[in-house]
């Protein structure tokens, strides 16, 4: 073979990328990465969608209607019921010491259905694992002194169907699972929560669901109620006193003279 032949094929073999070889080779190791990344992906989704599916499968349901009775006590004093919010999301109360679980998405179904949730729909009502805050009331963190000069902490304990002792729930109070006919009190207290008792509202489960609930916007503690309009109905204070409302001024009577037939 001549010299020119083989810088003939020497070029040939260079513009070619290095040959048949290099030209034939298939790239399978950036195949693999891409189906590496398609699978892991679907399978993401998958598990997601999944998760979304069976919390919302869980009980409660978006059929479901429960109700969890409950009190917040700072140290020593119980407070008053929180007041329905303006805007409802579906775990709630309407000023009756109960909190409602009617679910309206996944956001409030299966293990969605928290305490920390109905919190958030709470405005001024702001819980942690170590501190708490009633509306209008000022946010009474752990170590802080009650007016008896004792240490409190923030205490959450329940009880379940049948279950008259109760028993205190440790870590974050947020996490608290709100079940039917469940009791809960919340409390900032100096005795470990020993005394935390049932809340008054307890009274009201067996009912519960044949109240018909009031669903119109409350007063929020501190606010200035609404005044009653002169002439309009009275209407019926906390407690059934009703409020007293202005009367209208009787209108004038006009008289007018008495016309004669033609």
């Amino acid at each position: 073979m001549g010299k020119a032949s083989s810088s003939k094929k020497v070029s040939r073999a260079a513009s070619t990328g290095g040959g048949r070889t290099a030209r034939g080779r298939t790239p399978w190791g950036w195949y693999s990465s891409l189906f590496l990344v398609v699978v892991v992906g679907t399978l993401l989704i998958v598990v997601s969608r999944s998760n979304v599916n069976k919390a919302a499968a869980e009980p409660p349901t978006v059929k479901d209607h429960w109700h969890t009775a409950y009190s917040i006590d700072i140290c020593g004093t119980v407070k008053p019921n929180l007041q329905q919010p303006t805007t409802l999301i579906g775990i709630h109360t309407h000023t009756d010491g109960l909190i409602h679980v009617e679910p309206q998405n996944s956001l409030d179904t299966g293990k969605h259905a928290t305490l920390g949730r109905f919190v958030s729909g709470e405005p001024g009502f702001k819980l942690t694992k170590t501190s708490i805050t009633y509306p209008g009331d000022k946010t009474y963190r752990n170590g802080d002194k009650c007016p008896d000069g004792k240490p409190g902490k923030v205490v959450a304990k329940i009880w379940d169907p049948g279950d008259n002792k109760g028993k205190i729930v440790s870590g974050d109070p947020n996490k608290i699972l709100i079940k039917n006919d469940r009791l809960l009190a919340l409390g900032f207290v100096t005795d470990g929560g020993d005394n935390l008792k049932q809340p008054a509202s307890k009274a009201t489960l067996p009912d519960a669901a044949n109240i018909p609930e009031n669903t119109s916007t409350s007063t929020a503690p501190g606010a200035t109620p609404p005044t009653t309009a002169p002439g309009a109905t009275p209407t019926t204070a906390s407690g059934g006193v009703p409020t007293t409302a202005s009367p209208a001024a009787p209108a004038s009577p006009t008289t007018s003279p008495p016309t004669s037939a033609p």
